[in-house]
């Protein structure tokens, strides 16, 4: 891989990562803005370093196969925190 395009990469990472972090700290109200941060970060995160554009589509299904298993993990230990009393 090229080491401008890992540059521009990480660039783009540390510039969602800081506009992430400054919207939840200084505007809490905006969550759903660093929310969709954070997707544009797992977006960089798997199709420009991991490159699964790149890869067979088996190895596409397991990759999305995680990522849904990592979902549905943070989403039950999310509803099991807000449903405690």
């Amino acid at each position: 891989m090229k080491t401008g395009k890992l540059l521009l990469i990480y660039a783009g990472l540390l510039m969602l990562l800081a506009i992430g972090a400054t919207v939840a700290i200084q505007f809490p109200q905006w969550a759903m803005l660093a929310l969709v941060c954070a997707a544009g970060q797992a977006i960089l995160l798997l199709f420009g370093l991991a490159e699964l554009g790149t890869h067979t589509p088996l190895v596409r299904f397991f990759a999305f196969g995680a990522g849904f298993w990592l979902v549905l993990m943070f989403t039950l230990s999310i509803a099991d925190l807000l449903t405690r009393g």
